[in-house]
């Protein structure tokens, strides 16, 4: 079970490099982080609306997603459906 986890920690590692820098800081603070941070503090750290920001956000997971998929598939760890 440990070295799942090392695995799937390494593969999320992999994957956060096809985000770019905004779209990681967002992931990590509304999804990764113990204490999320709400639409509303980030849409005024950046700027932004709440909504751009939850657009943003589901873009960055999804992205990450497939990317994780192609990781995963590549270390056999997927078995087509």
């Amino acid at each position: 079970e440990k070295d799942e986890l090392d695995t799937r920690r390494e593969l999320l590692m992999q994957a956060m490099a096809a985000l770019n820098d905004r779209e990681k800081d967002i992931l990590v603070q509304r999804r990764l982080s113990e204490t999320p941070v709400t639409l509303e503090e980030l849409s005024e750290s950046y700027g932004v609306s709440r909504e751009r920001i939850r657009q943003i956000e589901v873009r960055a997971f999804e992205k990450l997603q497939g990317r994780m998929r192609e990781l995963a598939r590549g270390k056999g760890m997927l078995i087509p459906a």
